[in-house]
Protein backbone atom coordinates (compact mmCIF):
# COMPACT_ATOMS: atom_id res chain seq x y z
CA UNK A 1 0.00 0.00 0.00
CA UNK A 2 1.40 3.70 -0.70
CA UNK A 3 2.34 5.38 2.22
CA UNK A 4 1.46 8.84 3.16
CA UNK A 5 3.28 11.79 1.01
CA UNK A 6 5.88 13.00 3.18
CA UNK A 7 5.78 16.56 3.39
CA UNK A 8 8.40 19.49 2.91
CA UNK A 9 11.28 20.51 5.77
CA UNK A 10 12.34 24.05 6.69
CA UNK A 11 15.43 25.39 5.11
CA UNK A 12 17.43 28.26 6.99
CA UNK A 13 20.69 29.73 5.36
CA UNK A 14 22.15 30.82 8.56
CA UNK A 15 24.96 33.39 7.79
CA UNK A 16 26.29 30.98 5.42
CA UNK A 17 29.82 31.74 3.58
CA UNK A 18 31.87 29.80 1.46
CA UNK A 19 35.03 30.72 0.04
CA UNK A 20 37.44 29.73 -2.00
CA UNK A 21 41.45 30.18 -3.24
CA UNK A 22 42.21 31.15 -6.94
CA UNK A 23 43.77 27.62 -7.16
CA UNK A 24 40.04 25.96 -6.48
CA UNK A 25 38.50 28.08 -8.58
CA UNK A 26 40.93 28.44 -11.83
CA UNK A 27 39.88 23.97 -11.50
CA UNK A 28 36.70 24.91 -11.48
CA UNK A 29 34.70 25.22 -8.19
CA UNK A 30 31.39 27.26 -8.16
CA UNK A 31 30.89 31.03 -7.28
CA UNK A 32 31.80 32.17 -2.85
CA UNK A 33 28.47 32.70 -1.05
CA UNK A 34 29.17 35.77 1.06
CA UNK A 35 27.07 35.83 4.58
CA UNK A 36 24.08 34.11 2.80
CA UNK A 37 20.95 34.10 5.13
CA UNK A 38 17.38 33.15 4.43
CA UNK A 39 14.99 31.27 5.20
CA UNK A 40 12.54 28.68 3.07
CA UNK A 41 9.27 27.68 4.62
CA UNK A 42 8.39 23.82 4.32
CA UNK A 43 5.81 22.99 1.15
CA UNK A 44 8.02 26.59 -0.59
CA UNK A 45 9.67 26.14 -4.01
CA UNK A 46 12.29 28.85 -3.46
CA UNK A 47 14.23 29.21 -6.77
CA UNK A 48 18.05 30.81 -6.42
CA UNK A 49 18.47 32.44 -9.60
CA UNK A 50 21.43 35.08 -11.25
CA UNK A 51 24.45 35.02 -13.70
CA UNK A 52 27.33 32.25 -14.12
CA UNK A 53 29.19 32.68 -10.94
CA UNK A 54 27.29 33.94 -8.11
CA UNK A 55 27.25 31.08 -5.68
CA UNK A 56 23.52 29.18 -6.48
CA UNK A 57 24.99 25.82 -7.26
CA UNK A 58 27.53 26.47 -4.62
CA UNK A 59 24.33 27.16 -2.19
CA UNK A 60 22.76 24.42 -3.48
CA UNK A 61 24.90 22.01 -2.71
CA UNK A 62 25.97 22.97 0.70
CA UNK A 63 22.31 21.78 1.79
CA UNK A 64 23.42 17.96 1.50
CA UNK A 65 26.90 18.50 2.21
CA UNK A 66 28.54 18.40 -1.41
CA UNK A 67 30.28 21.19 -0.22
CA UNK A 68 31.34 22.72 2.94
CA UNK A 69 30.47 25.74 4.32
CA UNK A 70 33.61 27.93 5.35
CA UNK A 71 31.33 29.74 8.21
CA UNK A 72 27.72 29.62 9.18
CA UNK A 73 25.14 27.02 9.66
CA UNK A 74 22.46 25.28 7.29
CA UNK A 75 19.24 24.00 9.25
CA UNK A 76 16.90 21.19 7.92
CA UNK A 77 14.30 21.82 10.51
CA UNK A 78 16.03 23.41 12.81
CA UNK A 79 18.74 20.76 12.60
CA UNK A 80 22.26 22.04 11.94
CA UNK A 81 22.76 19.93 8.71
CA UNK A 82 26.60 19.92 9.81
CA UNK A 83 25.72 17.63 12.71
CA UNK A 84 23.88 14.50 11.10
CA UNK A 85 25.64 11.54 9.24
CA UNK A 86 26.34 12.69 5.44
CA UNK A 87 25.34 9.41 4.39
CA UNK A 88 21.91 9.37 5.79
CA UNK A 89 21.43 13.27 5.31
CA UNK A 90 21.67 12.88 1.61
CA UNK A 91 19.59 10.25 1.45
CA UNK A 92 16.91 12.18 3.14
CA UNK A 93 17.11 14.81 0.35
CA UNK A 94 15.98 14.26 -3.35
CA UNK A 95 19.18 15.98 -6.11
CA UNK A 96 18.58 16.22 -9.14
CA UNK A 97 20.77 18.02 -12.00
CA UNK A 98 20.86 18.87 -15.73
CA UNK A 99 22.80 16.14 -16.27
CA UNK A 100 20.18 13.67 -15.34
CA UNK A 101 23.25 11.05 -14.19
CA UNK A 102 21.05 7.89 -14.87
CA UNK A 103 23.00 4.79 -14.19
CA UNK A 104 23.61 3.36 -18.28
CA UNK A 105 23.82 0.05 -17.10
CA UNK A 106 21.02 0.04 -14.94
CA UNK A 107 17.17 -0.40 -16.26
CA UNK A 108 14.48 2.63 -15.71
CA UNK A 109 12.86 0.67 -13.18
CA UNK A 110 16.67 0.13 -10.92
CA UNK A 111 17.38 3.57 -11.10
CA UNK A 112 14.36 4.77 -9.77
CA UNK A 113 14.72 2.17 -6.88
CA UNK A 114 18.38 3.12 -6.19
CA UNK A 115 17.80 4.73 -2.80
CA UNK A 116 15.06 2.19 -1.84
CA UNK A 117 17.50 -0.31 -2.91
CA UNK A 118 20.40 1.21 -0.63
CA UNK A 119 17.82 1.76 2.13
CA UNK A 120 17.34 -2.18 2.39
CA UNK A 121 14.01 -2.29 0.93
CA UNK A 122 12.25 -5.49 -0.37
CA UNK A 123 12.80 -6.32 -4.21
CA UNK A 124 8.77 -6.15 -4.35
CA UNK A 125 8.62 -2.57 -2.42
CA UNK A 126 11.36 -1.24 -4.25
CA UNK A 127 9.60 -1.98 -7.94
CA UNK A 128 5.95 -1.04 -6.50
CA UNK A 129 8.10 2.14 -5.60
CA UNK A 130 9.23 2.50 -9.42
CA UNK A 131 6.20 1.77 -10.82
CA UNK A 132 4.02 4.02 -8.53
CA UNK A 133 6.90 6.89 -9.25
CA UNK A 134 6.96 6.00 -13.29
CA UNK A 135 3.37 6.81 -13.20
CA UNK A 136 3.98 10.06 -11.37
CA UNK A 137 6.01 11.51 -14.00
CA UNK A 138 3.88 10.27 -16.78
CA UNK A 139 5.58 7.41 -17.87
CA UNK A 140 4.06 4.19 -18.27
CA UNK A 141 5.72 1.20 -16.05
CA UNK A 142 4.80 -1.21 -18.05
CA UNK A 143 6.64 0.38 -21.21
CA UNK A 144 9.43 2.04 -19.58
CA UNK A 145 10.61 -0.43 -16.29
CA UNK A 146 12.80 -2.57 -18.48
CA UNK A 147 14.24 -0.05 -20.71
CA UNK A 148 18.08 1.56 -20.45
CA UNK A 149 18.52 5.34 -20.33
CA UNK A 150 19.92 5.26 -23.85
CA UNK A 151 16.60 4.34 -25.30
CA UNK A 152 14.79 7.17 -23.66
CA UNK A 153 14.61 10.63 -24.76
CA UNK A 154 15.90 13.46 -23.05
CA UNK A 155 13.09 14.48 -21.67
CA UNK A 156 11.97 11.15 -20.35
CA UNK A 157 15.73 10.77 -18.87
CA UNK A 158 14.56 14.07 -16.94
CA UNK A 159 11.40 12.72 -15.83
CA UNK A 160 13.04 9.86 -14.30
CA UNK A 161 15.58 11.74 -12.95
CA UNK A 162 12.81 13.47 -10.83
CA UNK A 163 10.97 10.39 -10.61
CA UNK A 164 14.43 8.60 -8.80
CA UNK A 165 14.86 11.81 -6.81
CA UNK A 166 11.30 11.21 -5.28
CA UNK A 167 12.07 7.44 -4.50
CA UNK A 168 12.72 7.50 -0.79
CA UNK A 169 9.58 10.50 -0.42
CA UNK A 170 12.18 12.95 0.83
CA UNK A 171 10.97 15.99 2.77
CA UNK A 172 13.76 18.44 0.82
CA UNK A 173 14.48 18.35 -3.44
CA UNK A 174 17.61 20.33 -4.71
CA UNK A 175 16.63 20.73 -8.55
CA UNK A 176 20.25 22.15 -10.32
CA UNK A 177 19.09 23.56 -13.89
CA UNK A 178 17.25 20.40 -14.06
CA UNK A 179 15.23 21.35 -17.43
CA UNK A 180 18.05 23.07 -18.95
CA UNK A 181 19.26 20.31 -21.18
CA UNK A 182 16.71 19.94 -23.17
CA UNK A 183 14.93 21.50 -26.27
CA UNK A 184 12.17 24.28 -25.14
CA UNK A 185 9.39 22.79 -25.91
CA UNK A 186 10.04 19.72 -23.64
CA UNK A 187 11.40 22.17 -21.12
CA UNK A 188 7.95 23.86 -20.74
CA UNK A 189 6.05 20.80 -20.89
CA UNK A 190 8.61 19.29 -17.99
CA UNK A 191 7.78 22.43 -15.44
CA UNK A 192 3.85 22.42 -16.06
CA UNK A 193 4.20 18.45 -15.01
CA UNK A 194 6.76 19.15 -11.95
CA UNK A 195 4.34 22.03 -10.89
CA UNK A 196 0.87 20.09 -11.18
CA UNK A 197 3.02 17.38 -9.17
CA UNK A 198 3.99 19.77 -6.23
CA UNK A 199 0.41 20.43 -5.18
CA UNK A 200 0.12 17.39 -4.23
CA UNK A 201 3.98 16.79 -2.89
CA UNK A 202 4.12 19.94 -1.26
CA UNK A 203 7.97 19.13 -0.54
CA UNK A 204 10.48 21.80 -0.29
CA UNK A 205 12.18 22.37 -3.26
CA UNK A 206 15.60 24.26 -3.96
CA UNK A 207 15.84 24.96 -7.66
CA UNK A 208 18.43 26.76 -9.34
CA UNK A 209 17.94 28.79 -12.78
CA UNK A 210 19.92 31.44 -14.61
CA UNK A 211 16.86 32.07 -16.97
CA UNK A 212 14.37 34.69 -14.79
CA UNK A 213 11.62 33.32 -16.67
CA UNK A 214 12.10 30.07 -15.19
CA UNK A 215 12.37 31.11 -11.81
CA UNK A 216 9.19 33.38 -12.20
CA UNK A 217 7.36 30.81 -13.15
CA UNK A 218 8.52 27.62 -10.81
CA UNK A 219 8.70 29.91 -7.42
CA UNK A 220 6.70 30.85 -4.86
CA UNK A 221 9.51 32.52 -3.64
CA UNK A 222 13.00 33.87 -6.05
CA UNK A 223 16.18 34.92 -4.60
CA UNK A 224 18.17 36.97 -6.83
CA UNK A 225 22.05 36.67 -6.30
CA UNK A 226 25.00 38.71 -8.14
CA UNK A 227 28.50 37.77 -8.98
CA UNK A 228 30.20 37.46 -5.53
CA UNK A 229 27.93 35.60 -3.79
CA UNK A 230 25.56 38.03 -2.39
CA UNK A 231 22.07 38.17 -2.62
CA UNK A 232 20.71 41.29 -4.57
CA UNK A 233 16.56 40.62 -3.37
CA UNK A 234 14.16 37.88 -2.45
CA UNK A 235 10.83 37.98 -2.72
CA UNK A 236 7.63 36.67 -4.34
CA UNK A 237 7.91 36.23 -8.45
CA UNK A 238 5.36 39.37 -7.96
CA UNK A 239 7.12 41.96 -5.60
CA UNK A 240 10.14 41.15 -7.38
CA UNK A 241 8.50 42.17 -11.17
CA UNK A 242 7.04 44.99 -9.47
CA UNK A 243 9.45 46.63 -7.35
CA UNK A 244 13.21 45.52 -8.55
CA UNK A 245 15.20 46.60 -5.11
CA UNK A 246 18.35 47.70 -7.30
CA UNK A 247 19.50 48.68 -10.83
CA UNK A 248 21.00 45.02 -11.14
CA UNK A 249 17.70 43.09 -10.21
CA UNK A 250 15.84 45.56 -12.99
CA UNK A 251 18.41 44.72 -15.33
CA UNK A 252 18.25 40.90 -14.81
CA UNK A 253 14.96 41.22 -14.56
CA UNK A 254 14.46 43.21 -18.33
CA UNK A 255 12.29 45.62 -19.78
CA UNK A 256 9.59 43.19 -20.33
CA UNK A 257 8.29 42.97 -16.55
CA UNK A 258 4.75 43.65 -17.96
CA UNK A 259 4.80 40.49 -20.23
CA UNK A 260 6.29 38.53 -17.27
CA UNK A 261 3.68 39.25 -14.67
CA UNK A 262 1.43 36.83 -17.24
CA UNK A 263 3.68 34.72 -15.92
CA UNK A 264 2.10 35.13 -12.15
CA UNK A 265 -1.15 34.39 -13.44
CA UNK A 266 -2.74 31.01 -13.97
CA UNK A 267 -6.03 29.35 -16.35
CA UNK A 268 -7.31 29.13 -12.81
CA UNK A 269 -7.69 32.65 -12.09
CA UNK A 270 -9.81 33.72 -15.41
CA UNK A 271 -13.78 33.00 -15.64
CA UNK A 272 -14.06 30.03 -17.94
CA UNK A 273 -16.67 29.89 -20.75
CA UNK A 274 -18.84 26.81 -21.46
CA UNK A 275 -18.88 25.19 -24.89
CA UNK A 276 -21.65 23.49 -26.65
CA UNK A 277 -20.86 20.05 -26.70
CA UNK A 278 -21.78 16.64 -27.64
CA UNK A 279 -20.57 12.94 -27.38
CA UNK A 280 -19.62 10.25 -29.42
CA UNK A 281 -22.35 7.84 -30.14
CA UNK A 282 -24.63 10.50 -29.88
CA UNK A 283 -27.42 11.59 -32.58
CA UNK A 284 -26.00 13.72 -35.32
CA UNK A 285 -29.58 15.49 -35.54
CA UNK A 286 -29.44 16.20 -31.70
CA UNK A 287 -26.40 17.82 -31.64
CA UNK A 288 -27.41 19.76 -35.22
CA UNK A 289 -30.64 20.75 -33.07
CA UNK A 290 -28.39 21.76 -30.06
CA UNK A 291 -25.97 23.74 -31.78
CA UNK A 292 -28.95 25.88 -33.71
CA UNK A 293 -30.62 26.23 -30.54
CA UNK A 294 -27.30 27.69 -29.28
CA UNK A 295 -26.75 29.50 -32.38
CA UNK A 296 -23.21 28.17 -31.97
CA UNK A 297 -20.82 27.77 -34.96
CA UNK A 298 -18.94 24.92 -33.21
CA UNK A 299 -19.55 22.03 -31.09
CA UNK A 300 -16.80 20.37 -29.04
CA UNK A 301 -16.72 16.66 -29.35
CA UNK A 302 -16.30 14.69 -25.84
CA UNK A 303 -15.51 11.31 -25.16
CA UNK A 304 -17.85 9.39 -22.77
CA UNK A 305 -15.34 10.03 -20.32
CA UNK A 306 -15.97 13.96 -20.45
CA UNK A 307 -12.75 13.71 -22.27
CA UNK A 308 -12.33 16.22 -24.83
CA UNK A 309 -11.43 15.21 -28.52
CA UNK A 310 -11.85 18.13 -31.02
CA UNK A 311 -14.00 20.51 -32.43
CA UNK A 312 -16.88 20.16 -35.00
CA UNK A 313 -18.08 22.71 -37.04
CA UNK A 314 -21.65 23.19 -37.03
CA UNK A 315 -22.03 23.09 -40.49
CA UNK A 316 -20.13 20.11 -40.71
CA UNK A 317 -22.42 17.92 -38.14
CA UNK A 318 -23.27 15.33 -40.73
CA UNK A 319 -27.52 14.59 -41.40
CA UNK A 320 -28.24 11.23 -39.40
CA UNK A 321 -26.22 8.56 -38.06
CA UNK A 322 -24.11 9.11 -34.98
CA UNK A 323 -21.13 11.25 -34.28
CA UNK A 324 -17.89 9.28 -34.13
CA UNK A 325 -14.30 10.93 -32.90
CA UNK A 326 -13.35 11.02 -36.81
CA UNK A 327 -15.87 13.87 -37.19
CA UNK A 328 -13.84 16.21 -34.64
CA UNK A 329 -10.67 18.59 -35.22
CA UNK A 330 -8.46 18.84 -32.37
CA UNK A 331 -7.43 22.18 -33.25
CA UNK A 332 -7.53 23.71 -29.84
CA UNK A 333 -4.71 23.67 -27.37
CA UNK A 334 -5.39 21.34 -24.30
CA UNK A 335 -4.24 23.03 -20.72
CA UNK A 336 -5.08 22.95 -17.24
CA UNK A 337 -5.47 25.15 -14.34
CA UNK A 338 -1.68 25.68 -13.50
CA UNK A 339 -0.87 26.92 -16.62
CA UNK A 340 0.43 30.27 -16.47
CA UNK A 341 -1.54 32.84 -18.84
CA UNK A 342 1.78 33.24 -20.60
CA UNK A 343 2.12 29.47 -21.31
CA UNK A 344 -1.61 29.88 -22.69
CA UNK A 345 -1.51 32.77 -24.51
CA UNK A 346 1.21 31.40 -26.26
CA UNK A 347 -0.36 28.27 -26.82
CA UNK A 348 -3.35 30.09 -29.00
CA UNK A 349 -1.19 32.36 -30.96
CA UNK A 350 1.28 29.31 -32.16
CA UNK A 351 -1.59 27.06 -32.85
CA UNK A 352 -4.00 30.41 -34.36
CA UNK A 353 -7.21 29.64 -32.57
CA UNK A 354 -9.14 31.79 -30.52
CA UNK A 355 -10.07 29.51 -27.22
CA UNK A 356 -8.22 26.84 -25.41
CA UNK A 357 -9.79 23.99 -23.85
CA UNK A 358 -9.46 23.96 -19.88
CA UNK A 359 -9.13 19.83 -18.50
CA UNK A 360 -9.02 18.88 -15.04
CA UNK A 361 -6.35 16.68 -13.57
CA UNK A 362 -8.46 13.61 -14.99
CA UNK A 363 -8.25 14.97 -18.23
CA UNK A 364 -12.24 15.94 -18.06
CA UNK A 365 -13.54 19.31 -19.20
CA UNK A 366 -13.94 22.14 -17.38
CA UNK A 367 -14.60 25.23 -19.60
CA UNK A 368 -12.73 27.21 -22.76
CA UNK A 369 -10.26 30.35 -21.92
CA UNK A 370 -10.29 32.57 -24.78
CA UNK A 371 -7.97 35.45 -25.84
CA UNK A 372 -10.60 38.52 -25.25
CA UNK A 373 -11.38 37.05 -21.80
CA UNK A 374 -7.50 36.75 -20.75
CA UNK A 375 -7.15 40.20 -21.77
CA UNK A 376 -10.24 41.26 -20.09
CA UNK A 377 -9.20 39.44 -16.80
CA UNK A 378 -6.12 41.31 -16.92
CA UNK A 379 -7.70 45.05 -17.42
CA UNK A 380 -9.36 44.18 -14.23
CA UNK A 381 -6.75 43.35 -12.55
CA UNK A 382 -4.50 46.25 -12.87
CA UNK A 383 -7.79 48.08 -11.68
CA UNK A 384 -7.58 45.56 -8.57
CA UNK A 385 -4.45 46.42 -8.34
CA UNK A 386 -4.78 50.47 -7.95
CA UNK A 387 -7.40 49.43 -5.58
CA UNK A 388 -4.92 47.82 -2.82
CA UNK A 389 -4.70 51.09 -0.32
CA UNK A 390 -8.29 50.74 -0.38
CA UNK A 391 -8.26 47.08 1.41
CA UNK A 392 -7.79 43.78 0.58
CA UNK A 393 -9.67 41.36 -2.13
CA UNK A 394 -11.82 38.42 -0.45
CA UNK A 395 -10.18 35.40 -0.80
CA UNK A 396 -11.69 32.96 -3.94
CA UNK A 397 -13.46 29.89 -2.57
CA UNK A 398 -12.13 26.90 -3.04
CA UNK A 399 -11.71 25.02 -6.83
CA UNK A 400 -13.68 22.10 -7.17
CA UNK A 401 -10.95 20.42 -9.04
CA UNK A 402 -8.78 20.58 -5.97
CA UNK A 403 -10.69 17.85 -4.61
CA UNK A 404 -11.48 15.55 -7.69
Amino acid sequence: MTQPTTRGATVAFDHVTKHYDEAALRKGAAGAVQDLTLHVPAGTVCVLVGPSGCGKTTSLKMVNRLIEPTSGRILLDGVDAATRDVTELRRGIGYVIQQIGLFPHQSIGDNVATVPRLLGWSGARQRERADELLSVVGLDPATYRDRYPAQLSGGERQRVGVARALAADPPIMLMDEPFGAVDPIVRDRLQNEFLRLQEDLAKTILFVTHDIDEAIKMGDMVVVMETGGQVAQVGTPAEILANPASDFVARFVGADRGLKRLSLYRVADVPLETAVTAVVGESAVAVRARAAGAQAREVLVLGADERPIGWLMADDIPGEGTLGPAHADPSSPLMDRRTTLKDALSMLLDQDVGSGIVIDRHGRLRGLITIPAVMDWMRDERARAAQDADGPTAPAGPDPDDEA
